[in-house]
Parts: C-alpha cells; structure tokens; sequence
C-alpha cells in the first residue's frame, strides 16, 4: 500500500502507508527535506484534510487514514492559540495554478473568521425582508382573476 505526495516545484514522492502515523511523519519530513519540529499533513485534491498533525504521536497505523494509491500535498500547518484557528500552508509551489480550488480551499480554513466576518458585512447593508408580507402580497395576486389580452377602447 502507497500514496502518492506532492511537494515542492512540482516534486512527487511515493511513500508506503504500512506503517506507524508517527513513523510515516518522521519519513515525510525526512524525504520532504523539512525541519523535525515542523507540523505537516496531508490534503487530497479535493481539499479532504488528512488530519495527521492531530495524530503525530498515534501508533495507530497510517494505512487507517490515507487512501491507497491516492495523491495528496503536502502543507505546513501553524496552530494557533484559542482564539484563532490553524493556518494551512500549501508546500507545493504554484498550487494556485495546478489546483485553484484547493489553493481557495486552503485559504479558507487558514482564516475561518475572516471568511465569516465578510459574509456578514456583505448582509448588514440590505433592509431585511418580511418574508410574511412577500407571500401574503403572492397570494393576492395568485387570487385575483387575470386580466385578458383584449383592450377595450373608450371614446
């Protein structure tokens, strides 16, 4: 069993998932040429996150977690303190390029209340509707008898 991970300028490495999570790490990093201390994990091309940073120490088996066969990139994560979350930095350059949407994705979970700040700005211009007086005005409309397509002229 294998995966496949992307990383650097358009780097791919093969890697064996029978194996330990915490070994599997320790062989990214090593073959990634990353620092030991770093905390990375693992995102699939449509943007599902491995969570393997959680799992760093786990002796659970990483064939558990990863798919066979699958490509994955690698990211830098960057946890953050309580009040904001993690930040997920994609570690195979031009991934704008090679895959747009998991380079919106990630930019996404990296500020989760930036993402939500500007949904709410974006309403709070806008007068709410009355969702009651829009149907009930419907309803007198849908009863009212339409008009004919025949003019009738008046001298």
């Amino acid at each position: 069993m294998f995966v496949t991970v992307q990383f650097g300028e358009g780097h791919s490495e093969i890697f064996n998932t029978n194996c330990r999570v915490i070994n599997f790490i320790h062989c990214l990093k090593e073959r990634c040429s990353l620092d030991p201390e770093e905390c990375v994990d693992l995102v699939d091309k449509t943007g599902e996150l491995v969570n393997l940073s959680d799992r760093e120490q786990s002796a659970e088996r990483a064939n558990y977690l990863l798919r066979e066969r699958h490509t994955y990139v690698l990211i830098r994560v960057t946890r953050g303190d309580g009040t904001e979350g993690h930040k997920y930095e994609p570690l195979l350059k031009d991934l704008g390029k090679n895959y747009p949407e998991l380079a919106d994705l990630l930019k996404k979970l990296s500020n989760p209340q930036k993402e939500r700040d500007k949904r709410s700005l974006s309403r709070r211009g806008w007068p709410q509707r009355d969702t009651s007086t829009n149907q009930s005005s419907r309803s007198k409309r849908a009863a009212s008898p339409k008009k004919s397509g025949a003019v009738t002229l008046r001298n």
